[in-house]
């Protein structure tokens, strides 16, 4: 937990710093994360009262940071004395993603009056989005960009724009973070690049892993799923269709309303 005057601060820090390469590069380390436990969880669910939330960039005693500023009913950043805060880190364990889809097959026979059977067929229900925005295998693909090419993307937005359209702060689906199985353990979260087709480049976001141990398992070993936006029977909603709903949004570039970031 940090001071509000130190989130601020550190915001600012980000904002002077994010325009030399030099500097940016001694911060961001394109293989590490952020580990929140269950505490964590807790604290956001407490205070947060929205679909979504907001994460802030920041750098204190020279650390990159994450600072998780929590939205009330209308959206607007619900103020705190202080708030949490996440250092960029290496992660513990590798991470093995995991991705179920339900498919329901139903058999059906006809049998005419005479008993005698007339048609067999199969239906299969896929689930209702057999493509969701954010797959395991896509997230990978993400995760995997940002290691080998943010200081590359780093070095070309601070020579070319001064820094200018890197982040400052992000808008995150407030999927429900808090346990859900006997196993869960810590949540991840890991910087990607997702393609987009309105900006024609690739945009910096944050996937958030969570991540599962059995005693079995070996520990440095954990299982994860991919956190994404469901509806209260847990399966993904029909606005994902959009491909909008269901990711981090950086800010800049996809700044709809810099009034919402207080903290800016």
């Amino acid at each position: 937990m940090l001071k509000k005057d130190k989130c601020i601060q550190a915001i600012q820090k980000w904002a002077e710093t994010k325009s030399d390469f030099s500097k940016v590069n001694k911060l961001i380390d394109p293989t590490k994360g952020f580990r929140f436990d269950k505490s964590d969880r807790e604290w956001l669910k407490k205070n947060n009262d929205n679909s979504q939330f907001h994460i802030y960039a920041g750098v204190h005693d020279e650390k990159f940071i994450l600072i998780l500023v929590p939205l009330d009913k209308k959206g607007a950043e619900v103020q705190l004395d202080k708030y949490l805060t996440k250092k960029l880190s290496h992660l513990k364990y590798d991470i093995t993603l995991v991705e179920k889809d339900v498919v329901t097959t139903t058999s059906k026979t006809r049998l005419s009056k005479s008993l005698e059977i007339e048609k067999f067929w199969q239906e299969v229900d896929y689930p209702v989005i057999n493509e969701p925005s954010i797959t395991e295998k896509a997230s990978a693909k993400d995760i995997e960009q940002w290691k080998y090419n943010c200081l590359d993307w780093f070095y070309y937005e601070c020579n070319t724009f001064k820094g200018k359209y890197i982040f400052n702060a992000f808008t995150v689906p407030y999927a429900d973070l808090e346990s859900g199985g006997e196993y869960q353990d810590d949540v991840v979260a890991l910087f990607g690049f997702k393609n987009s087709f309105i900006y024609q480049k690739h945009l910096p976001i944050l996937i958030f892993v969570a991540t599962n141990h059995k005693d079995n398992d070996p520990s440095e070993l954990r299982t994860g799923e991919i956190l994404k936006v469901k509806n209260t029977e847990g399966q993904p909603t029909l606005q994902l269709l959009s491909n909008a709903g269901d990711w981090s949004h950086p800010c800049p570039p996809l700044c709809k309303s810099k009034n919402t970031f207080s903290l800016l």
